[in-house]
């Protein structure tokens, strides 16, 4: 067991009345045994300091670790949802503009005159208009979307279907009723999906 140093702990009476050299010495000499004896508890202080010294840095760093681990996870998950919010953005341009062009062919089929097939032009040819021949008609790359930033075209596949629905109309008297059904539909792709819109109308005679 260690002493520990303190005062009390010199023999002060040998040395009280001495006051020669040999007796400071002996006073000295008395004091360095002390401190030496105290000494080793002192580094085993500071040898228990620096471990727990240790210990702290060591739960620091753990605590770093978890932080940037949950700042990461973070991080991705808000990278990952801004891009599935742009994709759905993207997605929602594309059917606008899908939406736009089917109902672009859909006013011309409404509005391009004349349409009476009941009768002929000059030429023996009946009076209808190109898009409302009888049949499927095929237009090809037909624009959906231009990125104004990157120059990309999203563009589709347009298809035009015309049917006859005439029909007749009796009241006292029988009256024709020449009316044509034209379902207009695109097609594209966009991200390696497949996009369809579709609309239909009805164009009677203009007579």
């Amino acid at each position: 067991m260690v002493t520990p140093f303190t005062p009390n702990n010199i023999n002060c009476e040998n040395i009280a009345g001495d006051t020669s050299f040999e007796g400071a010495f002996s006073l000295l000499k008395a004091l360095a045994r002390m401190a030496r004896r105290s000494l080793p508890r002192q580094n085993r202080a500071r040898k228990g300091e620096r471990s727990s010294l240790r210990g702290a840095a060591g739960f620091t760093i753990v605590e770093a670790v978890v932080g940037i681990s949950v700042l990461g996870i973070g991080a991705a998950a808000t990278i990952g949802t801004l891009t599935k919010l742009n994709s759905i953005a993207s997605v929602a341009r594309n059917a606008t503009g899908a939406y736009t062009a089917v109902m672009n062919q859909i006013d011309l089929i409404q509005s391009d005159s004349p349409f009476n097939p009941q009768k002929t032009n000059t030429d023996g040819t009946a009076q209808i208009p190109p898009e409302l021949q009888l049949g499927t008609q095929t237009q090809a790359n037909v624009a959906v979307y231009k990125d104004p930033s990157t120059g990309v075209v999203v563009a589709g596949t347009m298809t035009t279907a015309v049917t006859d629905i005439s029909s007749t109309y009796t009241s006292g008297a029988t009256f024709s009723l020449t009316m044509y059904k034209a379902v207009v539909t695109l097609n594209y792709t966009y991200l390696n999906r497949n996009y369809t819109i579709s609309m239909s109308t009805i164009r009677a005679s203009d007579i």
